[in-house]
């Protein structure tokens, strides 16, 4: 059962490019706040020394993120299988959880310019094929 029509993904939707936009906007809200905040045990240290690493890291990331999603479709085609997104999306879960736990500053960082970096280029690859 999907949460969103497959439509949503193609690169000409302007529904999807909507959704996409909201959804980063909102976790890079989150990901803002909790640096700002940070709860619980998280400590971060934000220098300006300390932000070109995890922002070249999160650019990166956030580009090749785009170009696997609307661009390849041999990525398309692979991330279509259930137990492979299922195994990602879970290796993923638990990667962050870790790497928070030994790099809080660098992982927060680069999640949120890859979250950042994710909404122009998203926009740019519908203004490309539409």
């Amino acid at each position: 059962m999907q949460v969103f029509p497959t439509t949503l993904s193609e690169p000409d939707s302007r529904s999807g490019v909507y959704l996409y936009v909201c959804l980063y906007g909102l976790l890079s809200l989150l990901i803002g706040a909790t640096i700002y905040w940070q709860p619980g045990s998280l400590t971060l240290s934000v220098t300006p020394q300390s932000l070109v690493g995890p922002t070249t890291l999160g650019i990166s990331l956030a580009t090749a993120l785009t170009y696997g999603s609307f661009i390849s479709e041999r990525f398309q085609r692979l991330w279509a299988d259930a137990r492979i997104r299922f195994t990602g999306l879970f290796v993923l879960m638990f990667g962050v959880q870790v790497l928070l736990g030994d790099a809080p500053t660098w992982t927060a960082l680069t999640l949120l310019s890859m979250c950042l970096a994710s909404i122009p280029l998203r926009v740019g690859v519908y203004a490309h094929t539409s």
